[in-house]
């Protein structure tokens, strides 16, 4: 039942933040978690060598007034590296009760677990998962349970183990449901499941209160208002996130492609439509661009050699597999098993120590032979890498592609590279790059994105108008017209040197003769069967194998 609140609002500001108490009519009212003697009390407490951050502890401080002990359910914003999983959990350690948390995936409900054990003084013994096959309650009569949005989704599927999962998680009084990737919840299957847990507090996590179907207002009522917003560039200017430099790409589509793309018609009545067979056609031609692929293995050369580890993100799952076969680089989709998706990103992680050969000993060579030899440098990924993934190595993100004008995704994708591990060291910026092929769809699209970072993330881009091949001097890099952006920083280090430079002993370029690009070509304007992932927002489990979702047509021939 709703209860009727006054209207309130409270705005307090620091450096760094904003915070606003707008307390609206909410789902649920207040809670005065001291007083309740109902629910079993959680013993959990944050560990003392656990550094809080001033912003983390304002966030808690407008969910919970530390005046009157009263919590109130709502929804925290921050950018992806800025701690919201320890905001989360501060709030989890001050109100004791029971805790369920809600994940879009299950590597982000394992990782959830992970850092409530490295972060406080909670036994394993009081954790419980029901997050694809680990089943399993806490003991006692309180703990924190974690799951995901498609294991609280009813199915008629449903093994013994889940509904006994199921039931448990229904039949327990919670204290406190965390909801990471809160932007998911309006999509109607999880926000009935989220409706029907009993709870006492809705805590919902975010870096992006936005959803491309209107639907984010529903938010306010099935989890509550927002009480805390960080702002993305102050957090990084102080030092808490990584700073980072935007760069858009853009690059012309050579015979034969152009005239390829030119051929597509867009539906059979010859009119112009964004989600028929034909687009999709077209924005593979885009997408595979033999430039756009050139560029992009130029960048993840240019950025390995550095020491960088680089994210390629793709939407399509054929161009997905193609620039991963062309690249010679492993990539994660909706079809990986969640072993090998484990596997990828616990190697993408290591950290290769550097040495000087001239001092170190035999053994530490050698140690550092094996880990390059164990290491990822570059991950593909498809959409299912926007959210959740906790990748702190990652410095170099290139976008090859991207849904629509989604300006969710894109800050979401901005968020894999701001909580890199080096943000620290000085003169240091992760770098994001987004590739486009000039005169396609891409380019509104583009911009779209491109303006909502700006905007309201305060983050400036850079345009790079990639011209024709520069032969002198023997170079195998690009002639670059660079737009630089007002406040581009000066002691930026690599400038536009990643597409200018000359590389010695790189690979071959593919696709450089004519009529490999004609074959290419053809291939996609072939293809029957488009595999593109669902929306996100809508989110499918990452570890769980997906079928790409057919758009149109029949069997790829």
């Amino acid at each position: 039942m709703k209860s009727k609140l006054p209207t309130t609002t409270t705005t307090t500001s620091s450096p760094a933040t904003t915070t606003t108490r707008h307390v609206p009519e909410a789902i649920l009212p207040p809670y005065a978690y001291k007083q309740d003697t109902q629910l079993p009390e959680l013993p959990i407490a944050l560990k003392p060598s656990i550094e809080v951050r001033p912003y983390q502890r304002e966030a808690v401080n407008a969910i919970i007034d530390p005046a009157t002990n009263v919590a109130q359910s709502s929804i925290i914003v921050l950018p992806c590296g800025a701690g919201k999983t320890l905001t989360s959990i501060l709030v989890a350690c001050t109100l004791q009760k029971p805790v369920l948390v809600v994940c879009s995936t299950i590597i982000a409900a394992e990782q959830f677990s992970n850092e409530f054990l490295n972060f406080t003084t909670l036994m394993a013994s009081k954790t419980g998962m029901f997050a694809g096959q680990k089943k399993w309650p806490f003991n006692g009569p309180s703990g924190v349970m974690f799951t995901t949005y498609t294991m609280l989704v009813d199915s008629k599927n449903r093994t013994a183990d889940s509904k006994r999962m199921s039931k448990f998680i229904n039949a327990t009084e919670w204290g406190l449901v965390i909801l990471d990737e809160v932007h998911c919840v309006p999509a109607s299957n999880f926000s009935k499941a989220i409706a029907k847990i009993n709870t006492k507090v809705r805590l919902g996590l975010t870096a992006t209160m936005l959803r491309e179907d209107e639907k984010i207002g529903d938010l306010e009522t099935l989890v509550g208002p927002t009480l805390y917003h960080a702002k993305w560039k102050e957090l990084a200017d102080k030092g808490y996130i990584a700073k980072v430099i935007c760069t858009q790409v853009e690059l012309s589509m050579d015979e034969p492609f152009r005239q390829v793309y030119d051929d597509v018609v867009t539906d059979a009545s010859g009119s112009s439509g964004v989600l028929g067979h034909a687009h999709h056609i077209k924005s593979l031609l885009s997408i595979l661009n033999p430039k756009k692929i050139q560029i992009c293995q130029r960048l993840i050369q240019y950025h390995e050699a550095r020491g960088d580890k680089i994210l390629v993100f793709c939407d399509h799952i054929d161009a997905l597999k193609l620039y991963a076969e062309k690249l010679n680089r492993p990539f994660i989709y909706g079809g990986t098993s969640p072993e090998d998706a484990r596997s990828l990103l616990k190697r993408f992680q290591i950290d290769i120590p550097k040495l000087n050969p001239k001092e170190a000993s035999w053994s530490e060579l050698a140690a550092q032979r094996a880990l390059k030899a164990k290491s990822v440098n570059t991950l593909l990924l498809s959409r299912i890498g926007d959210t959740s993934l906790d990748l702190p190595a990652a410095t170099v993100l290139i976008q090859v592609s991207s849904h629509f004008g989604s300006r969710r995704q894109e800050a979401q994708r901005l968020g894999r590279v701001l909580r890199a591990k080096k943000r620290s060291e000085k003169g240091f910026y992760s770098r994001f790059y987004t590739l486009v092929t000039r005169g396609t769809h891409e380019t509104s699209f583009s911009e779209r994105r491109r303006q909502f970072l700006e905007e309201d993330c305060g983050y400036g881009y850079q345009i790079w108008a990639v011209g024709d091949e520069n032969s002198e001097d023997g170079g195998n890099g690009w002639h670059v017209d660079s737009t630089q952006d007002v406040n581009a920083p000066e002691d930026d280090g690599v400038k536009v040197d990643p597409v200018t430079c000359t590389i010695h002993g790189a690979d071959d370029r593919p696709y450089t003769r004519a009529a490999d690009q004609k074959v290419l070509a053809d291939y996609i304007r072939n293809i029957k069967n488009v595999q593109v992932e669902e929306d996100t927002d809508d989110v499918a489990d990452v570890t769980t194998p997906q079928p790409a979702a057919s758009k149109r047509g029949n069997k790829k021939k």
